[in-house]
């Protein structure tokens, strides 16, 4: 799963590399312990309805996915994670599949084991290795809500908010022993084929998104200790991800 990450590039190579407008809050600042509900970078494509020109943005979402039939936004605290092989029958996403995708810039994510004893529990950073980013194969959605939304992920009317869920599949390999589930982590040449507006047949998403062969491969990660201070949500800063301290 994906529960906690952090962010800390820069914005403009992302957008650059991308080749993405950015709408996001220039006061969104980096940060190193990303928690459920917050404000998140993603990057959608969408086609303008009067020029008919497809644009791709960076934009600020909510992480956690409300769909319309959601009563008041702490429905997203059940939705910040959405399993690929059931995302064309749950009907939290199923709506967005074939119309709002996404990808969730993110710098690395942390995952948590408990030790032998089972009296704690070590936070595990896991990252490229060459320190470039991840991109999380992602869904979004535009929901109305009540309306009157305020904070970077809401719509300039403030009549709707935008939200988002980081796709998971089965884990596998080293990744396994930290977690059965792990994000589906796309390799950067396969962002144009996800985001695509012209892939729009659900079946056909889902197929895409079980093959196998957009993933990033395993094997470029690095998975290592890291601060267990990581746990505390108020807790953030690059020091998080540094080596935990033990006693001799």
């Amino acid at each position: 799963m994906c529960g906690r990450f952090a962010f800390f590039q820069e914005i403009e190579p992302l957008v650059d590399d991308l080749d993405a407008v950015d709408l996001t809050d220039p006061h969104l600042r980096a940060r190193w312990n990303i928690p459920p509900t917050a404000p998140i970078y993603v990057v959608t494509e969408s086609v303008e309805k009067e020029t008919g020109e497809v644009r791709r943005a960076l934009r600020v979402a909510r992480w956690g996915l409300l769909p319309p039939f959601a009563k008041d936004a702490s429905f997203s605290s059940r939705t910040f994670n959405a399993r690929r092989e059931t995302l064309a029958e749950k009907p939290s996403f199923r709506g967005s599949l074939s119309r709002y995708r996404a990808i969730v810039p993110m710098d690395g994510y942390y995952e948590w084991v408990r030790d032998a004893k089972g009296s704690r529990k070590q936070p595990y950073f896991i990252a490229p290795e060459d320190g470039s980013p991840l991109y999380m194969a992602a869904l979004v959605s535009w929901w109305k809500g009540p309306g009157g939304h305020e904070g970077p992920p809401a719509s300039e009317d403030g009549a709707f908010l935008l939200s988002a869920t980081i796709i998971t599949r089965e884990a596998t390999g080293e990744l396994a022993e930290i977690h059965d589930r792990t994000p589906v982590m796309l390799r950067r040449e396969e962002i144009d084929a996800w985001l695509d507006p012209g892939m729009d047949d659900r079946g056909a998403v889902q197929e895409w998104v079980l093959d196998d062969s957009h993933l990033l491969d395993d094997a470029t990660l690095s998975v290592r200790e890291v601060d267990p201070a990581v746990g505390k949500v108020g807790n953030d800063g690059p020091e998080l991800l540094e080596g935990p301290s033990r006693l001799l």
